[in-house]
């Protein structure tokens, strides 16, 4: 009976252990098997919070996905991707009344990009490198609304939002003109120019028939300058994609 009772306490006590140590690891998500010539670069990991529950796992799936994509750009560059994700659910913020997780993935190299000038330096390379990558998990010929992009001057803004509607016709996106777009502004009484929110974007998009809206940015100084793009969902206005690439 002693032994049965001190193997009852060392259960009920491994199971508290394991339940403040937070989930089990998820399985992997895009499994690196599925690329067996994979090349492998690093790892990265991070921390995210989010509303959704463990239990949702192809949206945590997801939005640990995008956290571990944005952090693997910052850190390598050129064509790549991060496969083998796992997350752990480290526990409930009751503070902010929020789930915070933990994931770490594995980071490939997928050779270089379609478009020769991908290896340009300066703002030409760094807008055909995030006209590739924003868009890569996109189906082709869906429709796309650049709706801003802000850079310390006019000039810039014109150029990387003229490339990067060039580069996606080219690639067979539909492209919703830029007149069009700002004829909805002033109709719906948006901010004319410069950076909206989000939820004005995707209304914007939605007015325009587009299903993605892109939303970036030129921002930092010197060796930091980076140019970031955003594409959301106009249905969920989730991000499905982005970019940063160093100027």
């Amino acid at each position: 009976m002693k032994n049965i009772f001190y193997g009852t306490c060392f259960v009920i006590l491994t199971g508290l252990f394991s339940s403040c140590a937070g989930s089990p690891a998820s399985s992997p998500y895009r499994p690196l098997s599925d690329l067996p010539a994979a090349n492998v670069i690093g790892t990265v990991q991070t921390k995210f919070e989010t509303l959704d529950s463990e239990h949702l796992k192809a949206k945590i799936n997801e939005t640990a996905y995008f956290n571990l994509m944005e952090i693997a750009r910052e850190e390598y560059q050129g064509n790549i991707d991060v496969r083998d994700i796992t997350w752990i659910h480290i526990g409930w913020n009751s503070g902010k009344h929020i789930n915070e997780f933990s994931a770490r993935g594995t980071v490939i190299s997928l050779g270089e990009f379609s478009n020769p000038k991908a290896a340009a330096g300066g703002i030409e390379g760094a807008t055909v490198r995030a006209a590739e990558q924003t868009l890569k998990n996109i189906p082709q010929g869906s429709g796309i609304a650049v709706v801003y992009i802000t850079a310390p001057d006019k000039s810039t803004t014109d150029y990387v939002t003229g490339e990067l509607e060039f580069i996606w016709v080219d690639a067979g996106y539909t492209i919703i003109d830029r007149s069009q777009l700002d004829k909805i502004r002033e109709e719906q009484n948006f901010q004319l120019s410069g950076e909206v929110d989000d939820e004005t974007a995707v209304s914007i998009g939605k007015i325009a028939g587009a299903r993605i809206i892109v939303t970036g940015s030129i921002d930092g100084e010197g060796d930091l300058r980076r140019l970031r793009l955003r594409a959301l969902d106009v249905q969920s206005a989730r991000v499905i994609g982005a970019a940063s690439e160093r100027l």
